[in-house]
């Protein structure tokens, strides 16, 4: 897999949120900061946590890595004049909504244009700010562990003779006394 894979596994799942959450109403972004102003909340931002690799056999010149990949989505809401225990109960089920869409995403995971293997895990973390008396912030991170199978070669070394013109001479060595 490329970097372009991962790009395409964070845009599948972008659609995948835009098309099968509609109280962001389209606001879901692929960065790691809002471009938004708490009027225009609801909104998502998709974006890659953390990926590791680890090799599960192979050769010298051909080696299979697991991949875990951490793919993150951040939730943000805000709510006018409401109370903190209101917020959560909405935090809490846009976070449900993002979480059952990917998780039933088919197209992640079966063919043709399967992007992943499997989901390993799912891990939602939620924080109200109240600061202000009028406004509260709620987010959530909902952290998703997909994983895959990745294959790097390396390539044969370039030989730099001409068979045609090479050959190969055996002669007898004698044994060696003692």
């Amino acid at each position: 897999m490329t970097v372009e894979h991962r790009v395409a596994v964070r845009d599948a799942v972008a659609g995948i949120l835009a098309s099968r959450v509609p109280a962001v109403q389209g606001r879901i972004f692929r960065a790691r900061t809002w471009p938004l102003s708490e009027a225009e909340l609801p909104a998502l931002l998709v974006y890659g946590w953390q990926e590791e690799k680890k090799r599960t056999g192979g050769t010298a010149f051909r080696s299979f890595y697991a991949v875990s990949f951490i793919l993150a989505v951040e939730v943000r809401l805000n709510a006018l004049s409401r109370a903190g225990t209101v917020l959560e109960a909405e935090l809490e089920q846009l976070s449900g909504a993002v979480t059952a869409a990917v998780l039933q995403a088919a197209e992640l995971l079966l063919p043709p244009d399967r992007k992943i293997e499997r989901v390993d895990g799912v891990k939602t973390t939620l924080g109200i700010d109240s600061r202000s008396s009028e406004v509260a912030i709620g987010s959530a991170l909902i952290a998703f562990d997909l994983g895959w199978t990745e294959v790097f070669e390396v390539p044969s070394p370039a030989v730099d003779c001409d068979a045609d013109a090479t050959s190969i001479a055996f002669r007898p060595i004698p044994p060696v006394q003692a």
